[in-house]
């Protein structure tokens, strides 16, 4: 056999079945995670993912620090799992269920506000459509990745720059500035937006954020000092409730309480945007696009709560 042919010995079957393994190890990453995933051991996964690799006479795999990243043989392969996986009939453990029913891990990177309460909503809808469809999530507020190891797509903040994958824009959000009621009780009065700056401020880490979107505002409020910094919107939100200062929070978390009241709006309201970033292959899996469907559908249902 040929180095890097894509035929190999071994039954249809468990063919089949190792490329599936090989797609599991790609978007988890690793072995241990694809295991979790396939119901399997971590040594059945490293055995047979070797015995494809002989079989195929190449490397199909080779370790980065974001995890198990495929050679460009193992594309070729990666694509024919793909295929295999969406095809009607599909082996695939992950893909389908009894009688036709989508099942599967879709792993998701997205902002934490937006994973708490947009995908909450959505998996609450997804749960009773396809109830074999589990989400795993990752959360931060960043850039869009160039190679999506391990995760089926992410949400990010503004419109992002790509070239090898596909990006969508999702939905539009504000943000705002938040002041609890007992802080505003027991600080002096704003009576004018300019007032606000001599208050504490609430965020990100300015050097640990890279999304001009969500540092632009800052421009805005030159004079405030940033008492806390966080890389948690949610905890920004926490931190504004518990007095520590004013928040610039999104309004779609901050005004579902009831407990605190946003400042001047007039004057400090910032318009930014989510988008989805993933490639087509990982968009055409069935789970994949229920927790699409499912997230739009949420999205759609919280326009007005996320325009601010």
């Amino acid at each position: 056999m040929a180095k890097g042919s894509m035929t190999w010995k071994g039954s249809a079957v468990r063919d089949v079945e190792n490329l599936l393994l090989l797609l599991a190890v790609v978007r988890h990453g690793s072995y241990s995670g694809a295991a979790a995933a396939q119901g399997l051991s971590h040594t059945t996964v490293s055995r047979r993912m070797a015995s494809l690799e002989a079989n195929s006479g190449a490397r199909l795999l080779v370790r980065s620090d974001r995890g198990w990243e495929p050679t460009e043989l193992g594309r070729e392969y990666l694509a024919a799992a793909e295929d295999i996986e969406v095809a009607p009939g599909s082996l695939s453990p992950s893909a389908t269920g009894v009688g036709g029913a989508v099942r599967g891990v879709v792993r998701v990177l997205a902002p934490e506000a937006f994973g708490g309460v947009a995908l909450g909503e959505a998996m609450r809808r997804l749960s009773r459509t396809h109830p074999g469809v589990r989400l795993e999530m990752i959360n931060a507020a960043r850039r869009a990745r160039t190679n999506l190891v391990g995760i089926d797509f992410e949400v990010v903040v503004g419109r992002p720059e790509v070239s090898r994958n596909e990006a969508f824009h999702l939905a539009d959000y504000s943000l705002g500035m938040y002041a609890s009621r007992s802080y505003l009780r027991s600080h002096p009065a704003m009576r004018e937006p300019d007032d606000l700056q001599d208050h504490p401020l609430l965020y990100f880490v300015e050097s640990m954020q890279d999304v001009p979107e969500l540092t632009d505002p800052l421009r805005h409020v030159p004079r405030m000092n940033q008492l806390v910094g966080a890389t948690s919107s949610m905890v920004h939100v926490e931190l504004t409730r518990a007095d520590a200062g004013v928040g610039l929070l999104p309004c779609y978390v901050a005004e579902r309480g009831g407990d605190l009241v946003r400042l001047f709006p007039e004057r400090f309201t910032f318009p930014v945007s989510y988008w989805v970033v993933s490639r087509s292959d990982l968009l055409r899996r069935p789970a994949v696009r229920a927790v699409m469907e499912a997230i739009r559908a949420s999205v759609g249902d919280m326009e007005g709560e996320l325009a601010g």
